[in-house]
């Protein structure tokens, strides 16, 4: 139900009401005089979204709706902060700490909400699938291996840090219960993708990043040198790197694909016309991120997609000839008007492929060193001024200092150096197991549910493309991923209700 706990208001409930408004009084008088507007209008969303809920007494779906709508928005505080706590006296060494950002927040609030109503109303143990446990079993081997990590607070900051997203997986998956659900969450991630677009538009247009009040803010990266004086700026949305914004769309883009490639015979013509729209929209804003690796793993989503369709009967082969030529029709247009896309793939990239190399090379030299257990979750910048690797004798001591301050942009060998390669490979599995997860296709009787599954399946195989050629560590990507893994399981299992029923 979406109403809790579901009967007449009580006199209780009135007076919590009041206490609630006066409550937010209160907090609005303080918040207008913070000086922080981040702040300001962050303090002012929540008080109005709890007064909703108190008022309407719908907690669920007000806190889903919140949770999906500001996931990409990267606005945090830092909890545990690396700046503040470095690693003597051989440092300064640094893993991620702990940031909590709106949309964590809302998880929380959602989680604690979900669960009392579970535990003192139905009276019924939270749920547990198979996938939960492995979900669960990958973040206790996290902890385990940040107690006693050298860095102390931070590592286990970092471990709080990952162990939100896989709360994020397991909330998503079972609070999204029904058809209403599905179609609040959908509805409230395009809007956040329409304002991505629009927002990413105003960047490019002023070429500024236009940072948002309480972002970190983008460090580096906003720009790519071609050499002979070239450059272009890379938008980063609401994000905090352009590279960010690209793992963000890979995830978004391919149910959106999906949708649109079932044509508006199959779903009504108004969703179709949505699809259509931000598929259109977000598949420009990752060209002019002008990240490889996002290209890349955009580009096998879609194969994935497409080759499920044609298995599927969805897409016949003319269809998928019309198809192929106008995608080499618009990646002519698309090139002739805009090059930088063409000078990415061939024009130097400052050194961007040798200094993964070197940091891939670091990397196989810690796992070779600890192949069972890992450095610790953590550890990884520590343990590179530990070991020394064959290749960085062949470069500077300066730009070694430099890669130093990187982790290797690999998730599955920065795993496999921190927890050893048995937790790589369990990852691995539940990667395998993410993409399974809308097998058999016989069990999807809804057009448009099964699109979104097909294009959130795509959307991890795409994603495990990414995490060869990135830095993913513990960070609002690793949040969204997590995210969308368990909105395929919650579609998954409300198919096996349906079709049981």
């Amino acid at each position: 139900m979406n109403t809790w706990p579901g009967r007449a208001t009580s006199s209780f409930e009135c007076i919590v009401l009041a206490a609630g408004v006066l409550l937010g009084g209160l907090g609005m008088a303080s918040l207008l005089g913070a000086e922080s507007t981040g702040l300001q209008v962050a303090g002012l969303g929540v008080i109005a979204a709890a007064v909703y809920a108190l008022a309407t007494r719908q907690l669920r779906r007000p806190l889903l709706a919140a949770v999906f709508f500001l996931a990409p928005v990267d606005i945090s505080k830092a909890i545990i902060s690396p700046l503040t706590s470095l690693y003597f006296p051989a440092g300064p060494y640094y893993s991620p700490g702990l940031y909590l950002t709106l949309s964590h927040m809302a998880l929380l609030a959602l989680l604690v909400a979900w669960l009392g109503h579970r535990a003192l109303l139905e009276r019924r143990w939270p749920p547990m699938t198979r996938l939960d446990w492995l979900a669960l079993g990958f973040m206790v081997f996290i902890w385990i291996r940040s107690f006693g990590a050298a860095q102390g607070l931070l590592s286990l900051g970092s471990a709080a840090a990952y162990s939100l997203a896989v709360i994020g997986f397991y909330v998503a998956s079972h609070t999204i219960r029904d058809t209403s659900d599905v179609r609040l969450v959908v509805k409230a991630s395009l809007a956040v993708l329409l304002l991505s677009i629009v927002y990413v538009a105003l960047q490019a247009i002023t070429q500024s990043p236009l940072t948002l009040p309480g972002s970190k803010g983008l460090a580096f990266g906003a720009s790519v040198d071609f050499g002979g004086g070239v450059s272009t700026y890379r938008p980063s949305g609401f994000m905090n790197h352009p590279n960010s914004l690209a793992h963000y769309l890979v995830i978004v883009l391919p149910p959106a694909m999906a949708l649109c490639l079932l044509g508006p015979a199959r779903i009504p013509p108004s969703a179709w016309w949505m699809a259509a729209v931000t598929a259109l929209g977000g598949a420009m804003v990752l060209l002019i991120t002008l990240s490889r690796g996002g290209w890349a793993s955009a580009a096998l989503a879609t194969f994935v997609i497409v080759a499920v369709y044609v298995r599927k009967g969805l897409v016949s082969r003319p269809q998928l000839a019309l198809m192929f030529m106008a995608l080499i029709a618009c990646a002519l247009v698309v090139v002739a008007l805009y090059p930088a896309i063409l000078l990415r793939l061939t024009a130097p990239d400052n050194r961007s492929l040798e200094s993964r190399v070197l940091l891939a090379d670091m990397a196989f030299t810690i796992i070779q060193a600890n192949p069972f257990a890992g450095v610790g979750f953590g550890d990884y910048n520590r343990a590179a001024f530990e070991y020394a690797t064959p290749l960085f004798a062949n470069v500077t001591e300066a730009y070694q200092q430099a890669l130093h301050q990187l982790v290797v942009h690999n998730h599955f060998l920065l795993v496999a150096a921190e927890l050893g390669i048995p937790a790589m490979l369990l990852f691995v599995y539940l990667l395998w197991r993410f993409v399974r997860l809308p097998w058999p296709l016989s069990r999807w009787q809804d057009h448009g549910t099964f699109a979104i599954a097909i294009g959130l399946s795509a959307a991890v195989v795409g994603e495990a493309l990414f995490f060869n050629s990135d830095n993913y560590y513990v960070d609002i990507r690793v949040y969204l991923f997590w995210l969308a893994a368990g909105v395929l399981q919650a579609l998954t299992l409300q198919a096996d209700r349906e079709r049981t029923t």
